[in-house]
């Protein structure tokens, strides 16, 4: 309907834009032969789909416009198609108003038809005794597409009959496909045609005899497909793709060989590169201790092998997937790469993951801090010196605070002076706030002061500082959500495909192209994220 609406729009233009002149006949009479050729071909293959009329009634002769080598030659409706046309003629296609219920024939009847008439249009225009207006004649061959499209998009059109699907294209034997494909070339000179009208008055005359030439062309094109040998419809024969057992053997003992030399050629690598390697152990042993260390001051017993060896193993499971779909020895290479590289990102995973558990961890002390530092100062005020008054927040709070305060009492007990349990305090916890309290703290006990005005101001700029966060959040909330829609809308998306067309998804995500395309949308939608996230945040 699209493609019909914009030729009658088309078809308006024409009609405003299109001067009332006489159109000079840019063909000439040995076109005219050709032009009356093809005509007669159409108008034989129309009578062959006119299903009213008699078998025996269907022959006819060359004439004398198609050379003298064919004139007089008599063609037959060729035997095969008789039966081919009963069955067309009771495949009812489309329903129209007016008309009732076409068949397959008689749409095929009905594009003949008006590719007849095209020619014919076109074959009147060179009667020196009729003035061709360009209005006329626009409207005609406008009139031609508009029918030669809406007759293509039927045939085009496969038919579901009950639990079956009835193709079109597959119709006269495998003929059909050709043909529409011709149909839809020609569907293009059409337009080529009713298009010339409208072009620069020098170019005029040769677009439009190129086009309805190219028309010409095409029909005698129809016609030997038509009439030429059948598209071959049966599968091949199994027997092409069996595979003997010697030939299975043979398979077999080459991946073997191939496996034992690529294991073999790794090993020499590894035996040249040995006290790299045993460096690179080293190195990283120590800074596995140095991470598991680093997790012990966050409060958490995590072992560092768990990420590290998790991250490989996740890496070795893609690249399994890659390597079994690839198939040979470039999926066993494909495999290797995706073990190199779970090998770089998990050496660098530890870090960002502690750095994730700091801010988070800080976080919530930052929610805690105001609270403490008014018990803090209420202690104070009571007569406690300051170490009692940690000992009393590490009682009274909640971790992760009571936690972090507990320690710089226990090591302040067990010998650490009170000011480097303070500084230890600052290491562990990412805080700003907490980190300008320990600060003063440590001023005070070693020039003096009053701590609980200090704490009071401090308590005041925590509290102005929430306020102005909470105004932050609000204000960066879109760009916040825009992240989360980045994140999760090509995920819903892949489940719904997933949910309408599971065997099309499975078969493509199960290719090394799908698996390629896959991976990389996770990377650009990782990184997506991350700039809207980026663009959401103001540092204060």
């Amino acid at each position: 309907m699209k493609k019909i609406t914009l030729l009658i729009s088309l078809f308006l233009l024409l009609t405003l834009a299109a001067p009332q002149a006489v159109f000079s006949r840019a063909l000439n009479q040995q076109d005219k032969q050709k032009i009356e050729c093809a005509m007669f071909k159409m108008m034989v293959l129309g009578n062959y789909f006119d299903v009213n009329k008699p078998s025996d009634q269907k022959t006819y002769e060359y004439p004398a416009s198609c050379g003298a080598s064919l004139k007089g030659k008599v063609i037959k409706m060729p035997s095969w198609f008789e039966e081919e046309l009963k069955r067309m003629d009771a495949i009812k296609v489309v329903y129209i108003q007016g008309e009732g219920t076409l068949s397959e024939a008689t749409l095929w009847y009905r594009t003949f038809a008006n590719v007849y008439a095209f020619l014919s249009r076109a074959n009147d225009a060179l009667d020196p005794s009729k003035p061709i207006v360009l209005e006329q004649l626009s409207r005609g061959y406008v009139g031609n597409r508009i029918n030669l499209v809406a007759n293509l998009d039927r045939l085009n059109k496969d038919l579901v009959r009950g639990r079956e699907i009835y193709v079109m294209k597959d119709s006269m034997q495998g003929r059909a496909r050709a043909m529409l494909a011709t149909l839809e070339f020609m569907n293009r000179e059409f337009y080529s045609t009713v298009e010339s009208f409208t072009s620069p008055a020098a170019e005029k005359e040769d677009k439009y005899r190129r086009s309805v030439m190219a028309v010409v062309t095409m029909a005698n094109q129809l016609w030997s497909e038509f009439r030429s040998a059948p598209i071959p419809m049966n599968p091949p024969d199994p027997k092409i793709f069996q595979v003997t057992e010697g030939e299975r053997l043979f398979n077999a003992l080459m991946l073997v060989l191939g496996g034992v030399l690529v294991a073999y050629a790794v090993f020499l690598l590894l035996e040249n590169k040995k006290e790299e390697l045993l460096d690179a152990w080293d190195r990283y042993r120590e800074k596995s201790v140095a991470w598991a260390e680093d997790f012990n001051r966050q409060f958490l017993t995590i072992d560092v092998r768990y990420i590290v060896f998790g991250t490989v193993g996740v890496f070795a499971l893609l690249g399994l997937m890659m390597g079994m779909s690839v198939g040979g020895f470039s999926g066993v290479f494909v495999f290797f790469i995706f073990i190199a590289m779970g090998a770089a990102v998990s050496v660098r995973i530890p870090p960002i993951v502690l750095d994730k558990l700091k801010k988070s961890r800080g976080r919530k002390i930052n929610a805690q801090l105001m609270d403490s530092l008014i018990l803090l100062s209420n202690s104070l005020r009571s007569g406690m010196d300051i170490v009692q008054g940690f000992e009393l927040v590490s009682h009274d709070m909640q971790p992760p605070i009571a936690d972090e305060f507990g320690l710089v009492i226990k090591n302040y007990r067990l010998g650490t002076p009170f000011e480097k349990a303070l500084e230890g305090l600052d290491d562990r916890v990412e805080s700003r706030m907490l980190s300008y309290t320990i600060k003063a703290i440590i001023i005070q006990r070693q020039v003096g002061g009053n701590l609980t005005v200090i704490f009071a101001r401090l308590v005041e700029n925590i509290r102005e500082e929430s306020k102005l966060e909470e105004k932050l959040d609000a204000m960066t909330a879109q760009q916040k959500i825009q992240a989360i829609v980045v994140g999760i809308m090509p995920v819903i998306m892949l489940g719904v495909m997933f949910m309408f067309r599971p065997d099309e998804m499975i078969s493509f995500y199960t290719t090394p192209i799908g698996l390629f395309v896959l991976f990389g949308c996770f990377v650009w939608i990782m990184i997506g994220m991350k700039l809207i996230q980026k663009l959401g945040e103001v540092k204060v």
